[in-house]
């Protein structure tokens, strides 16, 4: 099994779209390709998946698993995990996670796993997203805003991953809103100052269709290069 950790320098920064993207586009690739949203927080859906970008990975790649393999815990809070916990007075059962994520990994040939806001957005009191990526010993690839700022916390998530040792597969810079010089040039400041690639620019999309998500990922980005 091979697979990728997809987080953000950020929430929101289109973690969901990019994953549910690749998923979509090595599905149609003949790639048998597994999703999982290992930890959600927020308001639940009426569905049988509670999470809203568990639903889209799932529907996207065309996932048949189990929902508590797909996404094992949702908090019904919109908070970082741990906060969730400690309002809700849940415990997050790590091992739930785990064992799900190991499920996967033997029904399929590459997992998809999307995280949960940035890569130190807390879990547990001492246990943070970066800790479940190393767990997991899987690459990174790492979505980034395009907009101003964006270069220091792709620069922070960056040097906290490699601090870690951590493989970086590249980073994503999503919702590009014009070709300027400003904007073509901050992948290559990325890649000068890190060594890490910027494998796809991802344009701005308004009221974008589920549908169209993974012509676009493909499109934009070369998602064939975190294949081992």
């Amino acid at each position: 099994m091979t697979g990728v950790f997809v987080t953000g320098t950020d929430t929101d920064v289109g973690k969901t779209v990019v994953a549910a993207g690749i998923a979509g586009a090595m599905r149609r690739d003949g790639i048998d390709v597994g999703v999982m949203k290992p930890i959600a927080t927020g308001v639940p859906r009426k569905n049988s998946i509670k999470s809203a970008d568990a639903e889209l990975l799932a529907k996207l790649s065309g996932s048949k698993d189990p929902d508590d393999e797909i996404n094992p815990v949702f908090l019904p809070l919109p908070a970082s995990p741990f906060a969730a916990s400690k309002i809700l007075d849940i415990d997050v059962k790590l091992e739930s996670i785990f064992s799900a994520f190991r499920r996967l990994s033997e029904k399929h040939g590459f997992v998809v796993v999307e995280g949960i806001g940035g890569i130190m957005v807390p879990i547990r009191k001492d246990y943070f997203v970066i800790d479940m990526i190393k767990e997991m010993k899987l690459p990174v690839l790492i979505v980034s805003r395009a907009a101003l700022g964006t270069l220091n916390h792709t620069l922070l998530t960056v040097k906290a991953c490699k601090e870690s040792g951590l493989d970086i597969s590249g980073v994503v810079i999503n919702g590009l809103r014009s070709n300027s010089k400003v904007e073509t040039t901050v992948g290559e400041i990325i890649h000068e100052l890190t060594g890490v690639f910027v494998i796809g620019n991802i344009p701005f999309v308004e009221n974008l269709n589920t549908n169209d998500i993974v012509d676009l990922v493909s499109k934009h980005m070369k998602y064939d290069l975190l294949i081992q």
